[in-house]
């Protein structure tokens, strides 16, 4: 407290009030961001959020899940962070959403704390102010609550912290926190594996003493990763990805070129690809120059801390392309969004004098601005993909289903699981395909690859005497919703949605 308090005296009065009065200005201006995405039709849940809210319910129960549900990776802390929010104030999205948000406050103080190792004069600020400014897709995703993106930004930021720590001075104190965080964050999210493979081989060749208690930081990283660890030996290894085929890693490589980085950037629009500019050629040149500014700083700045962000950045495509899964999405940069830390970091390089930082700052803020607007004006038009969007509220669906009585339904993936959290479990809903799901002798079949993400609702709904049928009302056509009209289901209308009633007789 002294060192600090001294540090404060030597402050300007004038230089520490308007420190204080940015600082405000960008909590204020990220925090009008969050809530505009909140309440805009880009902030409505979907069935992924509902997911989340209901592992916290379940969690409040004693059923915690390892991963998310149905999936094989993305460790369940966030909704654990979130079980003494939803046990104070209820279930409710909002409840939901702060967790993330304050994650994304977390992992801007970290990537200021990085800064003040790696970056000179003013660069330390605006790097945390572009990470709570910037990047659109994550302001957009990180929203929302989707389980371990946000939290694999902190865990991203994080690393990059303790590894420069441990260049500083490498105790086995400080390699054995490095080593416990790797692990839980192995167990999060398997895409920090890019952020910190660079990250740990540049420690090494910087600070090859700290190999000494390598041994420590590995038996704490297994400690970390031990859910992870027992999950996959009761479930045969099943985390353990598909790798992609050469062709499958070259055409992941030109997908991050373009369109995902330019998308991360705020270049293009996400899902769309809508040029920020309507110029091509201009924003292509923005691009070309960012990225030879990368290779110059690269080179400028090999020598000193710095380099470690350049390194990560370098060196990141080459292993996030051998996964499989991220030739999967291309229509947005969801799995770009843990590299927002190391792109926030070398774009900071820009604001070394505050007034470039103030101008840097303030371009970001714009280009968040014009994309989130773009978003939001794409999803009420129905995104490309065509995923129809669920309305916010489902009362009118709600209400059309008590009255008839029917307290179990099979329904469309995007209305399942919204259905069962905002009834609060009350109606019981699992997931079929309205196109590639049949119905013989009343059993509905799946196709072999469709797996529900929560069993337990399926078995319910199975057994259940009297089961529904929820789809969009542009599903009418699909092979299902025909035939539950030919076996007598009588079709309601209600909103966006088609409901189909099992006979009376039933």
């Amino acid at each position: 407290m002294t060192v600090v308090a001294a540090a404060l005296a030597r402050v300007r009065p004038q230089t520490q009030a308007a420190r204080i009065v940015a600082f405000a200005l960008v909590a204020v201006a990220g925090l009008g961001l969050r809530i505009w995405v909140d309440r805009a039709a880009v902030g409505i849940p979907d069935s992924d959020e509902a997911i989340v809210g209901l592992m916290v319910r379940h969690a409040l129960h004693g059923e915690v899940s390892t991963f998310y549900w149905g999936q094989p990776y993305g460790g369940s802390q966030e909704a654990l962070l979130t079980v003494p929010l939803f046990a104070i104030f209820g279930a409710s999205y909002t409840a939901l959403r702060v967790v993330p948000i304050v994650l994304s406050a977390v992992a801007a103080l970290l990537v200021w704390r990085v800064g003040r190792r790696t970056l000179p004069g003013a660069g330390a600020a605006l790097a945390g102010a572009l990470m709570w400014l910037w990047f659109p897709e994550s302001l957009v995703h990180l929203t929302h609550q989707y389980d371990f993106y946000a939290s694999e930004v902190v865990y991203a930021a994080l690393l990059l912290l303790l590894v420069l720590r441990v260049v500083e001075r490498p105790s086995a104190l400080r390699v054995g926190l490095l080593g416990l965080t790797l692990g839980l964050a192995f167990w999060q999210s398997v895409q920090v594996i890019p952020i910190v493979l660079p990250a740990l081989a540049w420690g090494a060749w910087k600070q090859p003493r700290a190999l000494r208690h390598a041994w420590l930081g590995g038996a704490l990283a297994v400690v970390g990763a031990l859910p992870w660890i027992v999950w996959n030996i009761r479930h045969d290894w099943g985390s353990l990805m598909d790798r992609a085929d050469l062709h499958q890693y070259t055409h992941s490589l030109r997908l991050f070129a373009s369109p995902l980085l330019p998308m991360t950037l705020g270049l293009r629009t996400p899902l769309t690809g809508e040029l920020l500019l309507p110029s091509k050629v201009v924003i292509t040149l923005v691009y070309a120059v960012l990225l030879v500014l990368a290779v110059v700083g690269a080179v400028r700045y090999r020598h000193r801390a710095v380099a470690l962000p350049f390194i990560v950045f370098f060196v990141f495509p080459f292993v996030w392309a051998i996964a499989k899964r991220v030739t999967y999405l291309s229509a947005k940069p969801t799995y770009l969004i843990v590299l927002t830390p190391v792109i926030a970091l070398l774009v900071a390089l820009l604001g070394r004098r505050p007034p470039a930082a103030v101008a840097v700052a303030v371009a970001a803020l714009a280009i968040s601005a014009v994309s989130i607007q773009r978003m939001d004006d794409d999803t009420k038009a129905f995104h490309p993909r065509g995923i129809p969007v669920v309305p916010r509220d489902l009362s009118r669906l709600v209400a059309t289903l008590d009255r008839a009585g029917v307290a179990h339904v099979y329904a469309d993936y995007w209305i399942t699981y919204r259905l069962a959290f905002d009834t609060r479990e009350r109606i019981v809903a699992t997931e079929v395909d309205p196109g590639g799901s049949s119905i013989q002798n009343g059993v509905v079949h799946r196709p072999s690859d469709q797996i529900p993400r929560q069993p337990s609702y399926a078995r319910a709904v199975d057994e259940s005497r009297r089961r529904g049928f929820v789809f969009f009302r542009r599903s009418a056509g699909l092979a299902l919703p025909q035939r539950l009209e030919q076996l007598g289901y009588r079709r309601i209308l209600t909103g966006e949605f088609a409901v189909y009633l099992p006979p009376l007789t039933s």
